[in-house]
């Protein structure tokens, strides 16, 4: 059975964040649509090793039992598996983890 991807508010308004900030802040818009079309890849091909991915003591501090984490550049996707489902909580700066 193929596993859903569920965005919580406030990753999806990470997203938006980070690609206002690229567009406005950098003033690289293309560079925003691109780095954001890889981010929604990435977030698609979550649950292919979700399973796989080991747990962090820090991130589940953090965001609370069960939390794993992906890389994806500079930014770390805070996302929980359940059942069928990919709950993603988080996208936030690498900087903010590690």
């Amino acid at each position: 059975m193929k596993k859903r991807i569920i965005l919580s508010a406030e990753a999806k308004q990470d997203i938006a964040e980070l690609k206002r900030y690229i567009r406005h802040e950098l003033k690289m818009p293309d560079t925003a649509a691109r780095y954001i079309k890889e981010l929604n890849a990435v977030i698609q091909e979550l649950p292919n090793h979700a399973d796989s991915v080991g747990m962090n003591e820090y991130i589940q501090g953090m965001f609370g039992f069960n939390a794993r984490h992906a890389i994806f550049k500079r930014m770390i996707i805070i996302f929980y598996p359940k059942n069928h489902t990919i709950y993603i909580r988080r996208i936030i700066p690498g900087s903010l983890v590690y």
